[in-house]
């Protein structure tokens, strides 16, 4: 697996994230936003098995389309039989007789819902028997079949099958794009998270050093004789304080590289656990211009669901007239069309085939009607239901794609203000810090107001680096919703 990075990271013309050394001589590698969606593009299995989904219902439309190839069929038999006489017109006391046929069928099913056949046969019977005038006997057939319905099952409506397997690929493909899509913001968020948590561990070393300094401050300070003795001990306590924040922002590192592993289809190989990834990219505020209204419909052409749905309506419209079809009296015509030679030598019945001396035709009409209750209306009416029900429920999906759509061109906009207003504190509180630590030096400070000033720095760039983050996660949102 860990080779298999190293591949997809030197096709994609950027810096190698593969290892091929043990994993504890490399404690993390980089990694851009590039090459974890292309990762996992490839790498994982709700991606791959969404491929194989639409394969499946590629094989199903050729299924369905296979019900109008044509048919060749083959038969060779022999029999023969042994028994007592028991006519006097046969002159032998044991009857004997052995037959020999060849037969071979072409037949093909029209999209117009009937079917045409074409069969050859041909055999050889012989007898002890005295009173046949010729033995053995040669027989040849060539018949003609041809079968039409003109009510109940005629027309497109064969082809309905064929309408629902294309419906069915047409839905497994909008479930691999979703998936896709769906994937490569997950992907993209959770490769944010692990930038925030990588900063916020180094914010938690920074207030770490921080700490450090004051300590070194106040150790000053005692030996000059300017503060008392508690003003160390107050300062070391906020050494430990930051030292156990670093403990816990390297916990939440972790979690965000196992998160974003799992996403790309690392957690197959132990060995890829073992290494630690490190975001190569920075969030920016990036200017946004979204439009409300056209995000809604790109949302609605674009939603998985809604289009399934809608998919959904065409397979009912289908199941209607199937079951509209059903509900037809059945008229079916019905014609056969054969010729017949018979001879002493194979040349004989097939030349008598040929002259068309024995021939033969039927022509019909069958007709069928149920009486009483027919299951086919009551079908029509639960498939109109059915179509009815799903037209709401596609309408309360396009209200809540609405409201989506809104909600994040919402948010967009309150992280873009979040940020602003968090750049502004945090430069303040960066200025405070200085100052209160120049003022600790001077003597006008206390180790606790420097602890505050640093503790509330701190905060303020984690509150900003979550705004850009939240921002940029925003914004990936829109893109997964409206492809924007």
């Amino acid at each position: 697996m860990i080779k298999r990075i190293r591949q997809i990271a030197t096709e994609i013309a950027v810096l190698s994230i593969g290892i091929a050394v043990p994993a504890a001589a490399q404690d993390a590698v980089n990694l851009s936003l590039d090459q974890a969606v292309q990762i996992a593009l490839e790498q994982n299995l709700s991606v791959r098995a969404a491929h194989l989904g639409t394969r499946i219902r590629m094989a199903g439309i050729t299924e369905e389309e296979a019900r109008f190839g044509r048919t060749l069929q083959t038969s060779l038999s022999h029999r023969a039989d042994r028994a007592p006489s028991l006519s006097s017109l046969d002159q032998v006391q044991t009857a004997t007789s052995n037959v020999q046929s060849l037969a071979l069928d072409l037949s093909q099913q029209l999209a117009t819902g009937g079917r045409i056949g074409l069969t050859f046969s041909q055999n050889r019977s012989a007898s002890n028997a005295a009173y046949n005038a010729i033995d053995p006997v040669y027989g040849a057939n060539l018949e003609m079949t041809f079968t039409q319905p003109l009510l109940q099952g005629r027309g497109k409506i064969n082809r309905a099958g064929i309408d629902i397997a294309a419906n069915d690929l047409e839905r497994s493909e909008l479930n691999l794009d979703g998936r896709i899509r769906d994937l490569t913001a997950e992907v993209r968020s959770a490769y944010w998270n692990l930038f925030l948590a990588h900063e916020n561990l180094e914010v938690s070393r920074q207030l770490y050093n921080g700490a450090k300094r004051v300590l070194e401050t106040a150790k000053a300070r005692v030996e000059m004789g300017a503060d008392a003795r508690s003003s160390i001990l107050q300062a070391e306590v906020g050494v430990a304080s930051r030292e156990e924040n670093i403990v816990i922002a390297e916990g939440t590192v972790r979690d965000a590289e196992d998160r974003l592993k799992s996403l790309l289809g690392l957690d197959r190989d132990p060995d890829a656990w073992n290494v630690g990834l490190t975001p190569t990219e920075t969030p920016t505020l990036v200017r946004f211009d979204g439009d409300l209204k056209n995000g809604v419909e790109n949302a609605l052409n674009l939603s998985t669901a809604y289009r399934q749905q809608e998919i959904d309506l065409k397979n009912i419209d289908l199941q209607i007239d199937l079951a509209r079809d059903g509900a037809q009296p059945a008229v079916d015509l019905s014609f056969r069309a054969g010729l017949r030679g018979i001879g002493s030598r194979y040349s004989d019945d097939l030349k008598g085939l040929g002259d068309a001396e024995g021939r033969s035709w039927q022509g019909g009409i069958a007709f069928s009607v149920p009486l009483g209750a027919s299951a086919n209306q009551a079908r029509v009416q639960r498939r109109l239901i059915e179509k009815e029900q799903a037209e709401i429920h596609r309408e309360r999906l396009r209200l809540q794609i609405a409201q989506q759509v809104r909600e994040k061109h919402r948010q967009v906009g309150t992280n873009a203000r979040r940020a602003e207003v968090n750049l502004l504190a945090e430069r303040l509180a960066d200025q405070n810090v200085q100052e209160e630590e120049e003022r600790l030096a001077l003597g006008l400070s206390t180790v606790r107001q420097v602890l505050d000033a640093q503790d509330d720095l701190a905060e303020a760039r984690i509150k900003r680096l979550r705004a850009v983050v939240d921002y940029n996660k925003a914004l990936i949102e829109w893109t997964r919703f409206t492809g924007e």
